[in-house]
């Protein structure tokens, strides 16, 4: 029979801990794909391009901003990356998170007045065709 049972409670208890901690990691995108980053975006031209044209290439926006005399179109795109620990006793955890954006103001007829694109930007991966 075993005359010091208590020496094994320290192995145990790392054991246990062990057993019980965990890490994970993440990462992902969310919001419309932002092909006004790719290589073929066309050249928007304030006073000539339509809304038509921008909702034909890029998709339907993220938002849709009716204004007094203007309407917006507004595109995001967000791209997360985080990781944490989780142990008995203590836990801790990041998240980075990067918004791609890109809005357009139309007129009342539809006509591009401005635009421009977040200098934040994510890769552009265009969506894998099914």
């Amino acid at each position: 029979m075993n005359k010091h049972p208590m020496k094994w409670i320290p192995l145990f208890a790392v054991g246990a801990v062990l057993l019980l901690a965990g890490c994970a990691n993440w990462d992902g995108y969310a919001g419309v794909e932002n092909s006004w980053r790719s290589k073929d975006v066309p050249q928007w031209e304030k006073g000539v391009t339509t809304a038509a044209e921008v909702a034909t290439f890029l998709g339907p926006p993220s938002q849709l901003i009716p204004l007094h005399d203007e309407t917006v179109f507004y595109y995001m795109r967000e791209g997360k990356d985080g990781k944490s620990l989780m142990l008995l006793v203590w836990n801790t955890g990041t998240q980075v998170t990067a918004y791609d954006r890109a809005i357009f103001f139309f007129d009342k007829q539809g006509i591009l007045k401005t635009y421009s694109y977040s200098n934040e930007s994510l890769p552009y991966e265009p969506a894998k065709k099914k």
